[in-house]
This record gives C-alpha cells, structure tokens and sequence, in this order.
C-alpha cells in the first residue's frame, strides 16, 4: 500500500496544512481530542519554522536542513498516530472526507500481508553496566523510526563470546520487539564478552525477511 504522506517535502507541507485545514473545523462532530490535535498544531509549527528556513536555499545552513528533517521526522510521527487513532476507523469520517484529507481509502478487499524484503539496521548502546541497547530502524527509511509495511516486529538473535556467527544455527532467540529500542540484560559472568546480533524483520503472519549485517559490541561489567 503507498504511504498517504508524501515524500518531496514541498508536496508533504502542501498535503499537511491541508488536513490540519480540513480537521480543525470538525474536531468536535468527529469527536476528536482537543489535547491530541494541539500536539498536532504545535508539531506543525517547528515544521513550518524548519521548512521555511531550509527551504532558502541562498542562506540556509546545514544546521538548517538537519532541522527540518528532524522535525518533519517527528511532526510525521506525529501525524500518523493521529491519523490511526482519530481518522483512519473513525465512524464519524466518511471516505469522502478522507479521500480530501489525502489519507489511505480502505477497499472491500483484504490485502494479503506482503513478506518483509528489508532488514533492519541496528545500533549497540552499552553504556549500561551488564546490559546492551538495541536501536534499529529499516535500512529503506535511515530517517525514521517506521516499520515497514506489514511488519510486527524485529527479531533478535545473539551469540554470546567467540567467532562472529557465520549461519543462523549458531544463534539463539532473544525475543520480538515491535519498537526499538531493545534491552538486553546480562549476568555479570558474561562481563568483557562480545555478543553478536542478528535481526530481521516478521510480518503480522510470522513470515520473516532478510537478515541484518551482523552488529556486536562487548558487555560491560
């Protein structure tokens, strides 16, 4: 399914300024939360202020840019979980009125969950005595914390000490994260080990993807 926010940013200022357009007049015959869409109308703010700067090209920075695409990270965030919890199922929406928000049309028809074709991208954090942090994010999307489409979550596999992992059968499960980060404590026996990660995407059927490069990074007692 095509994402509903655009990717060009000019195309994604255009698109968002006009569902907050067309929202703000109908939060309370869609019985939306004032305090939800505040957020909403605050998040657009840093945007707009970001976008407008960095949209000079003969006198922005690059402290600029960086601006706008952490913000426009964040105000995208934003937006989607608003648009899954007040527009998307909201009975009080019609698809008219979603179609002139821009937003996704759900058709009669069940569309099969597609096989994860990315893998995530992962970072260690360890600075935790005995415990390791795993940050990961789709390899498609390096500015977002967003699944792919379909996924559930991000298995984890390790192995503790030795060689790196050369086949999964030298791994063990961890678990499944359905968002980063992922914590994983040790007992102080592993203390000035190496563990070795391994990760990859699952759909909401339990189909799996294609495996992350393997990360590693020593536990520190």
């Amino acid at each position: 399914m095509p994402d509903y926010i655009p990717q060009n940013d000019a195309d994604m200022n255009v698109w968002q300024g006009n569902l907050v357009t067309i929202v703000e007049p109908n939060i309370t015959v869609w019985g939306i939360s004032t305090d939800d869409f505040a957020v909403v109308k605050s998040k657009q703010s840093t945007w707009t202020t970001a976008y407008s700067k960095a949209s000079n090209k003969q006198n922005r920075t690059a402290a600029d840019v960086l601006s706008k695409d952490l913000s426009g990270d964040d105000y995208k965030k934003t937006i989607r979980s608003f648009v899954a919890q007040w527009l998307a199922n909201n009975t009080k929406v019609t698809d008219t009125d979603r179609t002139r928000m821009g937003l996704t049309v759900k058709s009669g028809t069940r569309t099969p969950t597609p096989v994860p074709t990315t893998s995530p991208v992962g970072t260690i954090d360890f600075s935790v005595r005995l415990q390791h942090s795993i940050h990961f994010y789709d390899e498609a999307s390096a500015h977002s914390n967003a699944k792919p489409v379909g996924v559930h979550g991000c298995e984890i596999y390790m192995k503790v000490d030795g060689d790196a992992p050369k086949a999964a059968s030298e791994l063990s499960y961890v678990g499944t994260c359905t968002a980063s980060p992922f914590t994983s404590k040790f007992d102080g026996s592993k203390a000035g080990k190496t563990v070795y990660y391994w990760l990859r995407w699952v759909n909401t059927r339990g189909e799996a993807g294609p495996w992350s490069t393997t990360i590693n990074a020593m536990v520190v007692g």
